[in-house]
């Protein structure tokens, strides 16, 4: 971590101190201008500064994401090309994150053992009026070498849990496929959605797989997503890009998980 990334909100504030004693200094001179330069003084500063910082911390994650891949042993593509990020557009929750149809920062690894994830990130912009808000979530896609039973996972929020089953229809319309409660297992759906329409997956989910899951949560009170498009996994934290540790921590988390469905379905051979 970085000076400016250890201080940042020390020096926001610094930043901020320093802007009102040079309008308090300057104050008389300020008054005297026509007031639209009053509001080009004022707000030119402010917008500058949040361009730099936008573009400061758009080169600093491209510089840890090139470093994260050659400690780990992968090739690292800051805007990849459409056949390079065809396959994760084979998910259909993919929608829910990326409304702009666009990936960046893929990380590619070396090897062709499926044990570690492509990592991509993708962007949701969502309006409100005149303004809008944009998410970054980055996706970590694990390959499979044997098929397997179609699913979703999706955390629950707050307004999800209390509007309970009218939001649950609402989910699986949204989703395109029906809601699985299971019958014999503890799995957390005060927590998750659990979408599928096969009528083994409660065969194919583990116990071991639940309670990794709920690990998870306790750790780092984070819920995750989970899609299987009946080939590939994906695994994300909605509307989160990770620290370098922090991707580190998800895909030991993920790589469990998805071990954990491995296993299921070897047994079942």
């Amino acid at each position: 971590m970085n000076f400016f990334e250890r201080h940042k909100q020390k020096l926001t504030y610094l930043l901020f101190v320093i802007y009102c004693l040079i309008f308090a200094l300057f104050r008389n001179l300020f008054l005297d201008l026509p007031s639209y330069l009053r509001y080009i003084v004022f707000f030119l500063p402010l917008v500058a500064s949040y361009f730099f910082y936008n573009a400061y911390e758009k080169k600093k994650r491209v510089i840890d994401l090139k470093e994260y891949a050659e400690k780990h042993d992968y090739n690292f593509y800051e805007m990849p090309d459409e056949d390079q990020v065809g396959i994760f557009k084979k998910f259909k929750s993919t929608k829910i994150i990326n409304n702009q149809d666009k990936f960046f920062n893929l990380l590619v690894p070396n090897d062709n053992n499926h044990s570690k994830p492509l990592i991509v990130t993708g962007k949701n912009v969502i309006s409100g009026g005149e303004s809008s808000v944009t998410y970054y979530t980055q996706i970590f896609l694990y390959k499979n070498n044997a098929e397997l039973p179609k699913f979703f996972i999706q955390r629950k929020n707050t307004f999800d849990t209390m509007l309970g089953e009218r939001r649950e229809h609402t989910a699986s319309q949204q989703s395109g496929i029906e809601l699985y409660k299971f019958k014999k297992k503890e799995f957390p759906h005060n927590r998750y959605f659990f979408f599928s329409e096969d009528p083994n997956i409660e065969n194919f989910i583990t116990n071991d797989f639940i309670e990794i899951l709920k690990t998870g949560i306790i750790r780092k009170k984070a819920l995750i997503n989970i899609e299987s498009n009946g080939q590939n996994l994906i695994f994300y934290k909605q509307w989160s890009r990770h620290s370098l540790e922090l991707m580190d921590y998800y895909s030991n988390l993920f790589r469990a998980l998805k071990e954990s469905l491995n296993d299921s379905q070897n047994q079942k051979k």
